[in-house]
């Protein structure tokens, strides 16, 4: 079975916002509570997204006031005309329609089997995954399927509006999709980036550039019910790589869990694999080793958002304050596409 990079960010974090039931990563569209599950305090669709205007970003720490917050209305009118993305000898891929639905959007794949036997077309798997909504790398639009030989299947993959607004994105004016293909010897037939762009490719409104001044709206923290807290400074030893970390933030949900995201830009000519790892809260070791690895395509920002720190010092909670975290440090790395590194070891410190 091959393991999908959204499962993982899911089972290991549900991403920052399953903090307080809120979810990154696909969850709005795919969780479903069972007895077990503590009560879903997320807010509805209706309540997080009603508005036609955003109060203006905050510098600093972003209050939850008792007065009513909304959010902007994400732009629909993002489509596409029936596109074929890819026609090789082994596979066809065609998107056939985008279409927006109780605040998710669908797009509408066409997938044909040339060969003769079975094949698995996936996305957003832990061995690649480099799907984009603009200008920002995402874990949405995960795929995995199975096409018979010599037939044609029809799947959908989703993307959560809140969730594209909370990276800054305010309408869809291109998908790009990382897609992996292997046949039933898990031979590889096809590893690359399909692209479409839709009627508001171009428009510079759909996409902020950064996910900054979203978070940083004060209707993000009343409506989920958090803190979250803007980095004062960062301190990173990324200069000369044309990648560099451009904002981070701590978030604490209702009942104390912690988590930090950081946005980062490559503003390089390289496509890279981004590791993060070396994980320390107060010059303390929370995670020694590997944490994450995304793939940052040249001119993209991406969100590390699976720095869930409660869960790293839940063995050694003794050793740490999370109530009271002063700095945040973490070493950076990154290789191409062939794995050749690129730059190694850089240290980030993030400062609250």
């Amino acid at each position: 079975m091959v393991l999908m990079k959204r499962q993982l960010t899911l089972a290991a974090f549900c991403a920052v916002f399953a903090l307080g039931g809120f979810c990154l990563g696909g969850c709005v569209a795919n969780d479903v509570p069972t007895a077990a599950d503590p009560v879903d305090e997320r807010p509805s669709a209706s309540e997080v997204q009603t508005g036609t205007s955003s109060q203006p970003p905050q510098e600093a720490d972003v209050p939850t006031s008792e007065s009513p917050q909304v959010l902007p209305r994400f732009n629909l009118e993002g489509t596409i005309e029936p596109t074929v993305l890819l026609d090789s000898d082994d596979l066809a891929i065609e998107a056939k329609s985008l279409e927006y639905r109780n605040d998710v959007a669908y797009l509408a794949l066409s997938i044909t089997n040339k060969t003769d036997g079975d094949i698995d077309v996936m996305t957003s798997t832990v061995g690649y995954s480099a799907n984009y909504v603009n200008g920002c790398m995402l874990v949405q639009g995960s795929l995995s399927s199975q096409v018979p030989a010599h037939e044609t299947v029809d799947e959908e993959v989703l993307y959560s509006l809140p969730e594209l607004q909370l990276y800054g994105i305010q309408g869809i004016g291109e998908l790009g999709l990382g897609v992996r293909v292997v046949d039933g010897e898990l031979n590889e037939l096809f590893k690359d980036i399909v692209e479409i762009k839709t009627s508001l490719s171009g428009d510079p409104d759909v996409d902020a550039g950064t996910f900054a001044g979203y978070v940083e709206n004060p209707a993000i923290a009343q409506a989920l019910g958090y803190e979250i807290k803007a980095a004062s400074s960062i301190s990173q030893g990324l200069e000369g790589t044309g990648f560099e970390a451009t904002s981070a933030y701590l978030v604490t949900n209702k009942v104390g869990e912690v988590a930090v995201m950081v946005e980062f830009q490559n503003s390089s000519a390289e496509t890279m694999e981004v590791l993060t790892s070396d994980i320390t809260i107060d010059g303390v070791m929370a995670h020694e080793g590997l944490w994450t690895g995304d793939a940052v395509i040249a001119g993209k920002r991406f969100v590390v958002d699976d720095l869930r720190l409660s869960s790293m010092v839940e063995e050694g909670s003794e050793n740490f304050d999370l109530a009271q975290i002063k700095d945040i440090s973490m070493s950076v790395s990154a290789v191409d596409g062939n794995g050749n590194t690129l730059f190694a070891g850089a240290a980030v410190t993030l400062t609250f």
